[in-house]
């Protein structure tokens, strides 16, 4: 190479290091309109540099598409995507960022634009080459399982999802501890997803496992624990025991006011589970309040003539009907 040309791709090269770390700068305030252009102008310098299909663009390209899909522009952010992981899956282990994290902004951006039946193929083919690994990292390939899982379950399929909840809940165990946060996720996930041919103890026996995880973590989401205490309550209806299941949906619901307030609509479902069975037991006064409640919630979340609102009417005017 002549000398001139050696010169020029030097000061290229260290314009192009100076584009990315004002990218990444901007990206990390916020400033999104700002990093897309950087990282426009730092791709065209990596493409005059090394060429259009080298391992180096994997870097610009990712922040890129970061920076679309921070405004929402899905369609561009899923082409810069689709772009590197190309160039990744070419190159091998030399792609920084590696392969799985670009896969990851690719599921991203597919669960953004709706397209579930996209989002699964890609998360099969994620866990494909985590399968090839000789070892591959377990808390990534559980956060993987854990995803694939709630896709599959939250799509009617549990049979097919209940095992990979089971691997992630094996794999967090033996990475984690037994009492991590994580594994107490994992319990809650295979047990809300458990194949409904399997006895409601083992549902039981694993949410209970969830609770006591999650009641000694201090830093447990609220949303996590009220999910937990209703599924347990469901549980432990299910299995006829009227009094503790009231209790527990007594104490998801002040969880859930806790965190979202008196009138958030995630209270709805709680309200009417506890009101059902206040009003199973003939305590219609303390079931009549809790509908209405619910009832104020389902109207203005669905409408007045969805069918869960015509549902909780029919409750109201029996429970009147009994009082």
């Amino acid at each position: 190479m002549r000398p001139d040309r050696a010169m020029r791709r030097w000061w290229r090269g260290r314009e192009y290091r100076r584009l990315l770390d004002e990218a990444a700068s901007a990206l990390a305030g916020s400033r999104h309109a700002d990093a897309e252009a950087t990282c426009a102008r730092a791709l065209r310098i990596a493409e005059e540099i090394y060429g259009a299909e080298d391992a180096e663009l994997t870097g610009p390209l990712y922040a890129l598409s970061s920076a679309q899909l921070a405004q929402g522009r899905l369609d561009e952010a899923r082409a810069s995507s689709t772009r590197a992981i190309a160039i990744a899956e070419a190159a091998g282990a030399s792609a920084d960022p590696p392969l799985p994290r670009l896969l990851e902004q690719l599921a991203a951006i597919l669960e953004r634009q709706g397209k579930a039946e996209d989002v699964e193929a890609l998360f099969r083919r994620m866990l494909a080459g985590y399968e090839r690994m000789r070892d591959p990292d377990p808390a990534q390939l559980s956060a993987l399982l854990n995803r694939l899982g709630l896709l599959l379950g939250r799509r009617g399929a549990r049979a097919e999802a209940a095992p990979l909840f089971q691997r992630a809940l094996a794999l967090r165990e033996g990475a984690l501890g037994a009492r991590h946060l994580l594994v107490a996720e994992a319990l809650y996930n295979a047990a809300t997803f458990h194949e409904e041919d399997r006895p409601v103890a083992e549902r039981e026996a694993m949410l209970r496992r969830a609770l006591e995880i999650a009641e000694a973590d201090p830093s447990v989401e609220g949303a996590l624990l009220a999910s937990i205490l209703h599924n347990l309550a469901a549980a432990r209806e299910a299995l006829g025991d009227m009094a503790e299941s009231a209790a527990l949906y007594e104490r998801a619901l002040a969880a859930r006011e806790a965190l979202g307030g008196a009138s958030h609509p995630s209270l709805r479902p709680t309200l009417v589970r506890l009101a059902q069975v206040h009003h199973a037991a003939g305590r219609v006064s303390a079931a009549l309040p809790l509908y209405e409640r619910a009832l104020a919630l389902a109207e203005a979340e669905l409408g007045s003539d969805h069918p869960v609102t015509a549902a909780i009417k029919a409750w109201i005017d029996e429970a009147r009907s009994r009082s």
